[in-house]
This record gives structure tokens, sequence and C-alpha cells, in this order.
């Protein structure tokens, strides 16, 4: 995997950090209604179901590498469609903000493994993180090492991920304020969606 590869990886991956999903609420809700500590043990949760997923999508991965490339690239185009539904979708949000790209929620519970085990759930349980792990995961690893690269593509993404929500906790209170307001939420939203564009155009002239 090339170095340029891995930074175009991290850009993706940070820009999918942040925009507000269900962890980023999760962690969000934790700091501003308890302890930051909760909060971090959040992360900490989150950041390893990056790990599973990346295990867990290699196998697939290589299976289709192995045996089937016309799976493989049907399997591309579903990450094209993918990402040109979340480019819509952004496009859509943008037109339509009302109160902002942020609901903040209520985080009850006061034992620590009890908001690790929170973390852990909301990045597993989420189908959104799978279909992105099988969709844009065979366009940066090896045929050789596709399980090494997807862990480390994985621990790379835990990274970004926590070190963003590290930011989110530490601004917990003018997140919350910015994140509410209209015009923030279009300009979020409206940016998002041509990221997420360029990126399906960038997926649809991959060839393995």
């Amino acid at each position: 995997m090339s170095f340029e590869s891995i930074w175009l990886f991290i850009v993706i991956v940070f820009f999918i950090a942040i925009i507000p999903g269900p962890n980023a609420l999760l962690v969000l809700s934790t700091a501003l209604t308890q302890r930051k500590l909760f909060a971090f043990i959040n992360i900490t949760g989150v950041s390893l179901g990056f790990i599973f997923h990346a295990f867990i999508s290699a196998n697939g991965i290589s299976l289709l590498l192995t045996q089937s490339p016309t799976a493989f690239e049907a399997l591309k185009w579903v990450g094209v469609l993918y990402l040109i539904w979340l480019g819509y979708n952004h496009f859509k949000a943008a037109k339509n903000a009302q109160d902002g790209v942020l609901a903040v929620v209520s985080a009850k519970g006061s034992n620590l493994s009890t908001h690790f085990v929170k973390g852990l759930l909301t990045n597993l349980l989420n189908p959104k993180i799978v279909l992105f792990y099988l969709s844009i995961f065979p366009q940066f690893v090896t045929q050789k090492s596709v399980m090494s690269d997807s862990l480390m593509l994985g621990a790379i993404q835990a990274l970004v991920v926590a070190g963003w929500f590290l930011v989110v906790i530490l601004l917990a209170d003018t997140f919350k304020k910015l994140l509410t307001k209209k015009n923030t939420s279009r300009a979020m939203n409206a940016t998002c969606g041509l990221i997420f564009i360029g990126f399906s155009i960038q997926l649809a002239v991959f060839q393995l």
C-alpha cells in the first residue's frame, strides 16, 4: 500500500468522522451530560469496533479477490452508488436544514465498562460502517497482504476518529452551539456532499 493511498484514506475517514453520526452523537452527548472521562471510555469502545470491522471485512475481501473478480467489480460499483447516495443525502440535508445536524441526546450510566460497551456496540451495530469497509477497503489493500493492510487501515481509522472525538470532547459546548445552527448545517452538508461525489468518481475509475 502506497504512502499516497494511506493519506487518501486518512482524508476519507476524517471527513466521515466529522459528520455527526451515531458514534459522534454518543461521545458528544456523554461529554455534555456526564463526565468527560465517560466520553473518553466511549471512544475506546468505538476504536476497538473499527479493528473488529477491519478483521471481518478482510476475510470477505480476501475471498472476493482470490475467487471472483466479477464479484469484486460488482462490490466496487456498490461502493460507488453508496458514496453517491451519501453525497445526495448531504445535498438534500443542506437544502432542507432546519435545526442543524446535531440533536444532543441523554446518555445514562455511570459505570466505565457500560460506557465502553456502548461505544463498542454503537460502532459494531452500524450497518453503514460495514458497507463502508466492504466497499472502500478493496481499493486500498493489496492482494498479497489483505489482512495486514486491512488491520492497518482499521487502526488508522481508529486513530483518526479517536483524535477527532478528543477534540469534540474538549470543545463539546462550542460544537453544540455550532452544529445546531442552520447555516453551519447547510455548509457542512454541502461540503460533505461534494466530497463524497468526488470520491465516488475516483472509485468508479479504479481498476484492480
